[in-house]
């Protein structure tokens, strides 16, 4: 892994594009870091920076979508209100 300041990435663009099929580069700019990810000559439809294959399936995230609509419009319980009525019918 190498971590190098955004003006040293900006001054070598290249030659941090071709390290980056190799080995991990972390660009650090202020107090936030970004890393380049190489992706081959298409651009994935799988959101995971990590490549994840859960996310290769649609209803995985129609429901992940679904979820998250839910908790943004306040339609959540705690675990425990959950499991009281799994467990007790309440």
């Amino acid at each position: 892994m190498l971590v190098i300041s955004s003006r040293a990435f900006r001054d070598s663009q290249k030659k941090y594009f071709d390290l980056a099929k190799r080995e991990r580069i972390i660009i650090k700019r202020k107090n936030e870091f970004m890393e380049l990810v190489p992706r081959g000559n298409v651009i994935p439809d799988n959101p995971s920076p990590s490549n994840d294959l859960w996310f290769n399936n649609p209803m995985n995230i129609e429901s992940l979508n679904h979820s998250i609509e839910q908790a943004k419009n306040g339609q959540t319980v705690t675990l425990t209100e959950a499991l009281q009525k799994e467990l007790f019918g309440l």
